[in-house]
């Protein structure tokens, strides 16, 4: 009897490890470490606020008080989960700044936003017109530490279940069936006070079913 070649188990377990390294099988949407300028997200600088790339970074400055500036990379889900890691740089008190996802031009989409003195709201935005869904203004939560040098940002759009986790840990949950589908991006506000800078890093959108 013939003994059949081992070489094309060991080609496949291969061409396996190396979907793997590359991200194939890890349930992975998108990803941007914001190390490549050309990645979607843009540049512009406005009297109002800048943002663009910096060092691996990317950054939204706003300049204004009461002011919003969002952004995304012009991509379009159904149900993910999002993560990011977002610092502070400087800025007045009262500002907030994190996640979006369903977003629909010209702006509506849902927002999960946290404050770096421990607040938090998780907002739909409709025509620009904003509601918060997780209680009367923004909320105190002792999970979100007090001026930390980063914060690990997560939200989960999955149907109607909207999520926010700070540092792996669950903040609020509500339910919301307006948007189904749409970008995601990043958000900075500032408070009555105006000027905040924020960046972000690690950017990731992923599969809910692969969520860890």
């Amino acid at each position: 009897m013939a003994s059949r070649s081992p070489r094309p188990i060991l080609l496949m377990l291969a061409l396996c490890l190396l979907a793997a390294c590359r991200g194939e099988s890890s349930g992975v949407l998108f990803y941007d470490r914001f190390g490549n300028p050309n990645s979607g997200w843009g540049s512009e600088s406005r009297e109002s606020y800048d943002r663009g790339y910096q060092e691996g970074e990317y950054f939204i400055e706003v300049y204004d008080p009461d002011w919003f500036v969002w952004t995304g990379p012009g991509k379009r889900f159904g149900d993910v989960v999002i993560a990011a890691d977002a610092r502070r740089v400087s800025g007045a008190p009262g500002g907030h700044f994190g996640l979006i996802c369903r977003y629909r031009a010209p702006a509506s989409f849902y927002y999960f936003a946290i404050t770096d003195d421990g607040y938090y709201a998780i907002m739909r935005v409709r025509d620009r017109h904003p509601k918060i869904l997780s209680g009367a203004g923004f909320l105190p939560s002792s999970e979100i530490p007090i001026g930390a040098a980063v914060y690990h940002l997560r939200a989960v759009c999955q149907g109607e279940r909207l999520q926010l986790f700070v540092n792996d840990q669950l903040i609020a949950s509500v339910a919301d069936p307006t948007f189904q589908r749409g970008d995601v991006g990043l958000g900075v506000g500032s408070g009555p006070q105006g000027s905040i800078r924020v960046h972000f890093d690690n950017f990731k959108v992923i599969a809910p079913e692969e969520e860890p």
